[in-house]
């Protein structure tokens, strides 16, 4: 009979503690339902993995207290749609320290070069609906459509315009790609930016490729030099000609001048010549003689063997 009762009191006291365990339990599902929304973020409503609300603004819940059902009735999904997110994307970048690109990774080129390329890529969430619905590891996807937009992009450009001054247009590509491929999969994203943090020639290839680069800015330089050479050089080039042309043709029209005087001249001696020649010749002679003589400042007179007389003109 004591048998019994001990039984009894043990079963009675386990059964007591039983329902203690279960209201405790009950109580604590109850309250999973209860949700603090906090500032920044909304919160959706799955229910039985259905979407609460006929609207958005019933399907959107904004910051504050939410009340839903317990956790294995009501699944409530918090979006962080107040705040921009950056993520790191290095799918075709190899590190310094890597032994060689093939462990890391790349893009290649339109003129079938290799580059390495690292970017941050800042996104906000615009769609808390199809976030929540679509998504499961946000991170991820944008890692991909970036990663995939990178390898195309990169194959519509030359080596050295994507390491020098297309990097800006690059990017522009690259973000205006990812967001068309996430626009798609409707994953409730808005990509804010897309900027390379790193973009660069892998390291086994790096010191052939500044020797190179730097030759040719040298080349460049010195055609640049010749060029400025050029515009300075023609204009006083031009100038000289055109001086050159005119002292030409100032010359020609006095030689011509000077050559029909003495054409005049010549064909008036010819009419007097035939009148009176042995006037005319006496005439020249005399005229050539005091010329010539004008022109002799002193005569020497020197008796020699051969009765020759020098003249020494000064």
């Amino acid at each position: 009979m004591k048998q019994k009762t001990l039984f009894a009191d043990v079963l009675e006291t386990v059964t007591k503690y039983f329902l203690i365990l279960v209201i405790v339990v009950v109580i604590g599902i109850f309250f999973t339902g209860i949700r603090m929304v906090k500032s920044g973020n909304v919160a959706v409503v799955l229910r039985f993995g259905e979407l609460v609300g006929d609207t958005y603004e019933d399907q959107v819940h904004e910051p504050g207290i939410l009340f839903a059902f317990p956790y294995i009735i009501d699944e409530v999904i918090t979006v962080p749609t107040g705040s921009v997110i950056e993520l790191s994307v290095t799918t075709h970048y190899t590190a310094e320290t890597a032994a060689s690109t093939s462990e890391g990774g790349y893009v290649i080129t339109g003129d079938q070069n290799i580059a390495v390329i690292a970017a941050s890529v800042k996104y906000s969430i615009t769609d808390p609906i199809a976030y929540a619905l679509h998504v499961k590891d946000v991170d991820a996807l944008i890692n991909a459509a970036v990663s995939n937009a990178m390898l195309c992009e990169a194959a519509r450009l030359d080596v050295d315009n994507l390491l020098t001054d297309g990097k800006d247009a690059y990017a522009r590509a690259v973000m205006m790609r990812s967001s068309e491929k996430l626009d798609m999969m409707d994953v409730g994203v808005t990509l804010a930016a897309v900027e390379l943090t790193s973009v660069a020639m892998p390291e086994e290839v790096r010191d052939v490729y500044n020797r190179v680069n730097s030759a040719s800015v040298q080349a460049e330089t010195i055609i640049e030099r010749a060029y400025q050479y050029r515009e300075n050089i023609l204009p006083m080039a031009k100038s000289d000609a055109n001086l050159r042309v005119a002292q030409a043709t100032s010359a020609k029209a006095l030689a011509e001048a000077q050559a029909t005087t003495n054409l005049a001249e010549f064909w008036g001696v010819v009419e007097e010549y035939e009148e009176n020649p042995d006037v005319v010749k006496a005439r020249i002679y005399t005229d050539k003689t005091i010329e010539f003589m004008r022109t002799i400042g002193r005569v020497y007179m020197v008796q020699d063997e051969n009765s020759k007389i020098f003249l020494n003109p000064q």
